[in-house]
């Protein structure tokens, strides 16, 4: 069992990439994967995401989302908010969303979900993402470390 699995989505596509990069900054962040937690880049997996949230105590996804807000604004859904969210996140076709609704359905949440999505621009194929995506995948890498350093040491 993973006490903590933490996943970026994304595709190679500009902005899109904005959950990569966060999980890519995180061992700059001071998060280091140790035994027990699981940290992994996704490529828009869709309904193969259920299986990936079973076994695990907390898991924190990283998507990109359109929804209007300015360009590298961060949004964080807990477990009250995401299922009453209806627009915007992720910017595949079957999403994070209709993944985390189908697993909760199927009783396949974790106990402990935090998800964020972090406001791109367009997607473009081939392209590397913008500065304020790549800034912004810093400042949250910061912050996800942050907070699973914390109870980590308090074990």
């Amino acid at each position: 069992m993973s006490r903590v699995r933490i996943l970026g989505i994304g595709s190679p596509s500009g902005d899109d990439q904005a959950g990569w990069l966060v999980v890519d900054a995180l061992p700059a962040a001071g998060l280091q994967c140790d035994e027990g937690m699981v940290i992994e880049k996704l490529d828009r997996p869709g309904a193969n995401l259920i299986p990936l949230l079973e076994g695990a105590a907390w898991v924190i996804l990283i998507d990109a989302m359109q929804s209007g807000s300015p360009i590298g604004h961060i949004r964080h859904f807990g477990a009250g908010d995401w299922p009453a969210y209806s627009q915007g996140l992720s910017s595949h076709g079957f999403g994070v969303l209709a993944a985390l609704s189908l697993a909760r359905e199927l009783g396949g949440l974790p106990s402990r979900l935090d998800l964020y999505g972090i406001e791109i621009g367009l997607v473009s194929p081939g392209k590397q993402a913008r500065s304020e995506i790549q800034a912004v995948a810093q400042h949250l890498a910061r912050r996800i470390a942050g907070d699973v350093i914390a109870p980590i040491g308090q074990a």
